[in-house]
């Protein structure tokens, strides 16, 4: 581009899979684009912890402020929120007429969930917007319903240089192998069921994330015969999704997802991926050749024990699932060019 955007993404998320991967993709396809953290205004310690639990406090304050300093000094041509947790209906008033507001919520916040006190500064501030991006289709409607004028879907991604495959050998090939593996938060769901059956039947199953959440689920369905490993992330994560024979997918009811994050990362490092039957992995993949599904108890465990027991059927529906997700644009400059054509169709008087 000869004149390209520029870009200050206000971050509220906490991972690197979100606002740092948009900050390098941008970058890297030659948007001028800056990472501005609200987390590094709140403290350290208890009174971080605190801030950013009840999104008030003096830090929080100073966040919205720094805000709209910068995006006054600076003039980007879009200011994008993501999750916009930290920023409250007059930092947007002040910066909206400066710049083009957009956000990106990878949850639900106008869902089941939308009364939670993580979600009432942005929920306040989103007819200011601009223009709105979300995870799933169902916000769409109800993101116009808000007042936001413009809404649109853009759906998740995997990241080239971490997602893909590798050779686990020696030490790593023993600390991860194993027959089903979820990497991902506990719900009160169908996922500790169909995990313990699948235990049950003599597969070797394990569960990394959020230790004592899913300890307190477990407990609760007197389950504690599989084991529990930490949160995984960067390097592990993708080394312990290379190490599964089938890696297990289940999607929130707290955010009515039909798929997740993890079906774009599993493939692209070239694994096997076993998830929900929905309407949208259906047109992600095609069911028994480049991904498999499952609407019930006995199915889950019926394919599991079958695709870990047979390596050939196996690696087949994983490598025809790299390519469909090497060759379907799942990844996150893919996804970065829709949202830039977005933007300046959105821009455009």
């Amino acid at each position: 581009m000869s004149n390209p955007l520029t870009v200050l993404i206000a971050r509220s998320a906490f991972d690197d899979i979100y606002e740092p991967a948009w900050h390098r993709a941008l970058n890297e396809i030659g948007i001028r684009c800056r990472l501005f953290d609200a987390h590094a205004f709140t403290g350290a310690g208890p009174v971080r912890m605190l801030q950013e639990r009840l999104l008030w406090g003096p830090g929080v304050r100073r966040a919205n402020r720094e805000l709209v300093r910068a995006v006054r000094n600076e003039r980007p041509d879009v200011t994008l929120l993501y999750q916009g947790r930290h920023f409250t209906r007059e930092t947007v008033e002040a910066i909206r007429p400066l710049t083009f507001v957009a956000g990106y919520h990878n949850d639900d916040p106008t869902g089941p969930r939308r009364r939670m006190f993580r979600y009432r500064h942005l929920l306040r501030a989103l007819p200011l917007y601009h223009g709105y991006h979300v995870f799933r289709e169902c916000n769409v409607a109800e993101f116009l319903a808000a007042g936001v004028p413009r809404v649109k879907l853009l759906m998740f991604y995997y990241l080239p240089w971490l997602h893909y495959p590798r050779r686990l050998e020696g030490e790593d090939a023993q600390r991860w192998t194993c027959d089903v593996l979820f990497a991902g938060h506990p719900e009160p769901d169908i996922r500790v069921a169909y995990l313990s059956a699948a235990a049950k039947a003599g597969l070797d199953v394990r569960i990394y994330g959020h230790f004592w959440r899913w300890r307190f689920l477990m407990a609760r369905a007197a389950e504690f015969s599989i084991p529990i490993g930490p949160l995984l992330a960067g390097d592990d994560y993708a080394r312990a999704i290379c190490g599964a024979r089938v890696c297990a997918c289940f999607f929130s009811r707290w955010n009515r997802d039909q798929y997740t994050i993890r079906v774009f990362e599993i493939p692209a490092c070239g694994a096997f991926l076993l998830a929900e039957r929905t309407p949208v992995m259906l047109q992600l993949y095609e069911e028994g050749r480049e991904a498999e599904y499952f609407s019930s108890v006995e199915e889950f465990v019926d394919k599991a024990r079958f695709y870990a027991l047979n390596d050939v059927a196996r690696r087949k529906i994983a490598e025809a699932g790299y390519r469909r997700c090497m060759s379907s644009g799942y990844d996150v400059y893919s996804r970065m060019r829709q949202w830039l054509r977005d933007i300046e169709e959105w821009r455009r008087p």
